[in-house]
């Protein structure tokens, strides 16, 4: 099976360095870079002095960028707002990307967060070395818990952002698969004894709907629903009808999926992004305090 260690499905390899291997995740990063361009280049054009419809949009959530990193980062360090834009967007659409189900979170590769961490790392490493200069960041190292330090920032920042989104992939999955074992299990027990005892749970749940209906107990309500819902799936397995069809794993898993892609993903993004912004603004201070 052609996969690569991180569980991506290799496409092709280039035959060049030993082998560059095109996966998902490859394909995935690519199509985001691409949307990114697109969206930049529409958004872009065009632009009025009094602006309107899409440009207001636009404008508004440059200036609320502008606004973070200016309290975040110091208003000296303003020049960094395209790279925290770039890197904010594209860990969102990284991992919203898996949505479509044509595409792999990007997020879901350990490599693609890293890259991000070690490009913030190399940038702080740099401001550092103008700052106090070569000789002074390698005497630094000397003691080798902060050599310890400062591989460890961009592992730690790397590794929750990749563990969030690839251990949402792996609930869902884990959720799926018992939902479906659960599904054949009660489905056939009922199916075993005929459509008789889906009959029953049909007039049943049915009963309870309309016990709720007279006296609005949400309890009732519930259990007639669920009465109601096994009574027809059993009724059809009965009748070798969707025979086999994993009814309970329908929606939960997409609900939690969609939680893990959604909300996670953008929490992450931002934690992301705000973790750059703390580690770059803390190697570059204002002049008056790098002078003190």
């Amino acid at each position: 099976m052609n996969v690569s260690v991180d569980g991506a499905f290799v496409y092709f390899t280039i035959p060049v360095f030993g082998g560059i291997p095109i996966t998902q995740t490859t394909i995935s990063g690519l199509v985001v870079t691409l949307l990114l361009c697109c969206a930049f280049i529409y958004l872009g054009k065009d632009l009025k002095k009094r602006p309107d419809g899409k440009q207001v949009l636009v404008e508004k959530g440059v200036m609320m960028l502008y606004g973070l990193v200016c309290d975040t980062m110091g208003k000296h360090n303003i020049h960094y707002l395209p790279l925290i834009g770039t890197i904010f967007l594209s860990s969102i659409l990284s991992s919203l990307i898996g949505m479509t189900g044509f595409f792999r979170s990007a997020t879901a590769d350990l490599s693609v967060p890293l890259v991000w961490a070690v490009t913030v790392s190399v940038i702080i490493w740099t401001n550092t070395i103008k700052r106090d200069g070569l000789g002074s960041f390698l005497k630094n190292y000397i003691n080798p818990m902060n050599l310890v330090s400062d591989i460890a920032q961009p592992a730690s920042m790397a590794l929750r952002h990749f563990g969030n989104v690839a251990g949402g992939g792996v609930i869902t999955s884990i959720l799926y698969t018992a939902l479906s074992m659960v599904s054949s299990l009660v489905l056939n027990a009922i199916a075993a004894n005929g459509v008789a005892v889906s009959i029953v749970l049909l007039v049943a749940g049915a009963a309870l709907i309309l016990w709720w209906y007279k006296q609005k107990k949400a309890v009732k309500l519930i259990f007639g629903i669920i009465m109601t819902v096994l009574g027809i799936f059993g009724a059809l397995q009965a009748l070798d009808i969707l025979s086999g069809v994993p009814v309970f794993a329908f929606g939960i898993p997409a609900v939690l999926s969609l939680y893990f892609d959604l909300f996670s993903g953008f929490v992450q993004a931002l934690v992301f992004t705000l973790l750059s912004m703390v580690y770059i603004a803390g190697s570059c201070p204002e002049p008056e305090e790098a002078t003190a």
